[in-house]
């Protein structure tokens, strides 16, 4: 898979920008807010529909302007896509792929498969939970279509059953309940199951990076804890978990105005020699964990698509030593790479040949 060119019109502060890529790695280097990042961030745009940096759309279009488009031509698997994304200030987005237009936006999903990695990134060992589940999310919503239907509507029935928790309680709200509480088990269940089976599959390929990369001092191992329904692995077992989890909750649910169990809940705790990451770990085994998770992801979206997806290194080789810079040069030698910097002269590049440089000022790409 390989993105062949990127045009821009009125995006941030692009006002026109064609750029055509090289299949290996590409360098775009500049100083800081001279558009580096928006070029990434228009990849991921039209990878899962929605930006990494902002849930504000009319940030997206150049301040003095109404609409903005994003296309780009990828191949996959021999095949030709174009993928148009359209915006109008406080209007509906539109997306078309080969110029027929999507129904929804999240049908854009799956189609271009990309690995995001930035400083940002160590949110997902540093901070709480839901970091760590928007990384499983994100992974199982690129490979699994049925995935993110279910992460989706289960999403809008939590939302619903909240609504109801927090209404007024001198009404009797039980009677509705068991309404939300049968799609919200039937939904969750399936989540749990597909992150059990998901960490299962990526504990086993960071072992194995993060223990080469180690020079095999450290064992790094993830593991899932769900809120209910621990230690179960078929689905009917899941599912009579929850149940009984959500019923015997709800009582405190009621009283809380919020629902306390399920997927929404869970959390991926990461260790290295049986301690902690996030609380026990070095700056450097930190760095280490997150960039065992990234190849990690790119190896196994590879496994489940049958080819290596994007990787977009936005600003990351400056968090990374030239150990782990050459370490994640080596594992990338047939990945298309879009990389920044702020300056590339010093990036250790190993043997990695066949590269492009683009240098960014003021909206505009010069390619060298």
């Amino acid at each position: 898979m390989n993105i062949e060119s990127i045009y821009l019109l009125n995006f941030r502060n692009y006002s026109e920008q064609y750029i055509e890529l090289d299949p290996g790695l590409n360098i775009f280097y500049g100083e800081n807010a001279q558009g580096k990042t928006n070029i990434v961030e228009a990849v991921y745009l039209l990878t899962m529909g929605k930006s990494h940096r902002t849930n504000k759309y009319n940030e997206l279009v150049k301040w003095d302007e109404n609409d903005t488009r994003i296309r780009i031509r990828f191949k996959k698997e021999d095949f030709q896509y174009d993928i148009d994304y359209m915006l109008k200030r406080n209007q509906k987005k539109q997306i078309k792929v080969n110029d027929i237009r999507l129904d929804k936006l999240s049908d854009i999903i799956g189609k271009l498969n990309t690995v995001i990695f930035s400083p940002d990134h160590m949110k997902i060992i540093k901070e709480g939970p839901s970091e760590r589940r928007k990384f499983i999310d994100s992974i199982l919503s690129q490979t699994k279509p049925k995935y993110y239907y279910n992460l989706s509507q289960y999403l809008k029935v939590l939302a619903q059953r909240n609504i109801l928790l927090s209404s007024d309680k001198n009404n009797s709200i039980e009677k509705y309940l068991d309404i939300w509480d049968n799609q919200l088990v039937d939904y969750g269940s399936k989540i749990i199951l597909e992150r059990q089976l998901f960490i299962s599959e990526i504990d086993k390929k960071a072992w194995e990076i993060n223990k080469e990369l180690s020079g095999g001092r450290e064992n790094f191992h993830l593991r899932y804890m769900p809120s209910v329904a621990e230690n179960k692995h078929d689905i009917k077992d899941i599912k009579e978990a929850f149940e009984k989890k959500i019923t015997e909750s709800r009582a405190v649910d009621i009283k809380r105005g919020t629902t306390n169990y399920g997927p929404h809940r869970d959390e991926l705790n990461l260790y290295i020699n049986d301690k902690e990451v996030r609380n026990y770990g070095s700056q450097g085994q930190q760095r280490s964990a997150l960039l065992s998770l990234k190849i990690s992801e790119m190896d196994y979206i590879k496994d489940e698509i049958g080819s290596m997806p994007i990787l977009l290194l936005d600003d990351v080789f400056s968090e990374l030593d030239k150990t782990r810079q050459g370490f994640l040069i080596s594992f990338i030698k047939n990945v298309q790479v879009i990389l920044t910097c702020t300056e590339y002269e010093n990036l250790y590049l190993g043997d990695k040949s066949g590269y492009k440089v683009f240098y960014v000022k003021s909206g505009k790409v010069y390619s060298e």
